[in-house]
């Protein structure tokens, strides 16, 4: 012989399925199963209370997040560690020697891009307009 749920024990599963944030409390032990389905039973589905489990829910999820990527920072700032213990000295400051060079020469160029222009798209001054404007002279 097979038991059939009661209805409403199925319909509170399927709310717990499709919201599975309220289990929260189950989870910290706070609350039991049987104190969620009362609660859904007094109050039902659409209730302000099951917003409240969402949002700390949510904020939750955030911090796990959060805390996630701090370690995941932390991973990279001991890889990045490691990598310079495991490079010459003397190839760093080779090829910054090179990367210097390189800047200068690039400098250099643009300095003469920037001479050049000027004379190139020099606009004529404005026409010099006479001191009066009558353009006769007091005397």
């Amino acid at each position: 012989m097979s038991k059939s749920l009661h209805p409403e024990i199925k319909q509170f599963k399927s709310f717990v399925r499709n919201n599975p944030h309220v289990l929260r409390d189950v989870k910290n032990e706070s609350k039991t199963l049987q104190d969620l389905f009362e609660e859904w039973k007094l109050f039902g589905e659409e209730d302000d209370i099951w917003d409240s489990y969402l949002e700390t829910s949510e904020n939750e999820d955030s911090n796990e997040k959060e805390a996630e990527k701090d370690k995941s920072d932390s991973t990279k700032d001991i890889d990045v560690l490691n990598m310079l213990k495991k490079m010459n000295l003397n190839d760093l400051q080779h090829h910054l020697g090179q990367f210097t060079t390189v800047i200068g020469s690039v400098q250099e160029l643009i300095g003469q891009f920037k001479q050049q222009q000027p004379s190139q798209t020099q606009t004529p001054p404005p026409p010099e307009r006479p001191s009066s404007f009558f353009g006769f002279r007091e005397d």
